[in-house]
């Protein structure tokens, strides 16, 4: 099954998004290895992205409180993936409703991104997801190391506002914006 996302210019994502599986992971490696780096040196953290997939594979097997989303293109290679969970305690100052979520590990195959529509389209099936579990917002903080990739995406996401700066969020110069939606 092929899900395309449209704009007023035509097809932007021609590929389907579903529930990750643990034979994804290792396509995810190299995926996470891209974005998942120092933020003073530009290193890879080869520790965080194989905490990471950890952490995803537990919630593949059902082990953990996190639901996990991958994008594949049309020939069925995995080029992105994202996920929620219960707010972590930090984030739940910057929630205004009952039952929120938060998203977490947003993150595209480098050749995929810029307007491409695989970003948009893994939101997308995360917002419909935590609707079906009576979620009521999305949360989600971007650390600095982000600035120049991400923080731009989840600017220009329908709906999505920045609310405030997590001051110290990741350590000290570890400043994270965050946004928040209403479902």
């Amino acid at each position: 099954m092929v899900d395309v996302i449209t704009s007023k210019e035509g097809p932007l994502f021609q590929g389907s998004v579903r529930e990750l599986r643990l034979d994804d992971l290792d396509s995810l490696r190299p995926i996470l290895s891209t974005w998942i780096k120092d933020r003073d040196t530009g290193e890879t953290l080869p520790g965080e992205v194989e905490e990471d997939l950890e952490i995803m594979g537990d919630s593949a097997q059902g082990k953990n409180d996190r639901k996990y989303f991958v994008a594949e293109d049309v020939e069925g290679k995995v080029i992105g993936v994202i996920g929620f969970k219960n707010p972590d305690p930090r984030m739940l100052k910057y929630c205004q409703t009952s039952n929120p979520a938060e998203l977490v590990n947003a993150y595209v195959s480098a050749d995929q991104r810029a307007g491409k529509g695989a970003g948009k389209a893994l939101v997308a099936k995360l917002e419909a997801e935590a609707i079906k579990e009576g979620r009521t917002e999305i949360v989600l903080n971007s650390g600095p190391r982000y600035k120049e990739t991400g923080w731009g995406f989840y600017d220009k996401l329908p709906g999505y506002q920045r609310v405030r700066i997590a001051v110290g969020y990741y350590g000290e110069g570890g400043d994270a914006p965050v946004w928040r939606k209403e479902l």
